[in-house]
């Protein structure tokens, strides 16, 4: 399979029209002209994504307002925002905020907003839980072992490696009942599945055809697929752990689109190595802040093993998903200095 692995550069753009405001914007906007027009109308704006930290520290000197990239490589902490003596606001286009610390915002008098709890906007994102959902699909039925099998020149003599499992046939346990998790509900649905959910938080409305669990322990028990829905905090972090991938049925499967800090990664490896479940499929693993992926203890498992699928962190990557939440950080920094500013 050949793929387009070159490194894109973008260089550090300046857009200065003698606004009293600067915004420093690392988030992905070079594709959202629209966007970007309406931040030239009323601010100062420095455009830096995919620049480095250090770079980044020297541009924060005389910034207001920073719109950050969810996917940076650097975590935005009291290191790289104690170069920021002026800054007021800084807002996520995510609904995580993991890469943001907010003790240091709260110390510093910093505003700080994200998607997270924003129903109406992430209501209408639709790209992490289709992507949630054909990454299912792929991890069930073999889609990339079997594409790169068949590029290899194999063909149908090796299709036992290959034998999958029908969702339609299958019972599929989420685990977090928000956005992705309602939309993971009614794909899996559609699909003719029988739907768990477990979400302490959450209700799940009556007639919806979907069975809530009062333990989470139940629902791993019950299920053939499991997928992690669930936002990164310190109660949630590793709470996935060795206990609930024993508790999985034998011959199971495991999705996590997530974050990768929600499931014990070594505790996954063990139970793939060991044949307890059947697969697994991720998008988002530990230490994503770091620049050696190639020796991550999940990629070079899932490079020589079958089992294991990763991608990287790429749910989100739509240019309808980007748009909408650019648009929400957008409007979020003019709501809060006030529309004639």
């Amino acid at each position: 399979m050949k793929v387009n692995l070159d490194k894109k550069t973008y260089p550090i753009n300046v857009v200065e029209k003698n606004y009293s405001k600067n915004v420093l914007s690392t988030a992905p906007m070079h594709f959202l002209p629209e966007i970007r027009q309406q931040l030239e109308e009323r601010y100062n704006v420095t455009y830096a994504f995919r620049s480095s930290s250090k770079k980044i520290a020297k541009l924060l000197k005389n910034i207001n307002i920073l719109i950050v990239d969810p996917g940076a490589n650097y975590l935005v902490d009291s290191s790289l925002l104690s170069n920021a003596e002026n800054l007021e606001i800084i807002v996520s286009p995510s609904t995580g905020s993991d890469h943001v610390d907010l003790d240091y915002c709260r110390k510093n008098n910093i505003s700080f907003d994200c998607l997270r709890g924003k129903e109406a906007i992430i209501s209408n994102i639709h790209a992490s839980a289709e992507f949630s959902f054909s990454l299912l699909l792929a991890m069930v039925r073999h889609m990339i072992p079997s594409t790169y099998a068949a590029e290899k020149g194999y063909w149908r003599e090796i299709e036992d490696n290959f034998r999958g499992i029908e969702i339609a046939e299958s019972t599929i346990g989420l685990i977090g009942y928000g956005r992705i998790g309602k939309k993971m509900a009614r794909y899996s649905k559609a699909f003719g599945a029988k739907v768990f959910a477990y979400d302490p938080y959450v209700t799940v409305e009556k007639n919806s055809g979907i069975h809530q669990t009062s333990s989470l322990n139940d629902l791993l028990e019950k299920s053939d697929i499991v997928c992690l829905h669930v936002h990164l905090d310190e109660e949630t972090f590793n709470m996935f752990d060795e206990e609930q991938f024993l508790k999985m049925k034998k011959g199971s499967y495991f999705l996590n689109t997530s974050r990768g800090g929600l499931a014990n990664e070594d505790a996954m490896l063990r139970s793939l190595n060991s044949g307890h479940i059947a697969g697994a499929a991720v998008d988002v693993i530990s230490g994503e802040q770091g620049d050696n992926f190639y020796n991550h203890k999940v990629i070079s498992y899932a490079r020589d093993n079958s089992n294991l699928i990763v991608s990287p962190h790429i749910a989100g990557l739509t240019s309808h998903s980007q748009g909408k939440a650019a648009q929400f950080a957008v409007d979020t920094v003019v709501n809060y200095y006030g529309k004639n500013l």
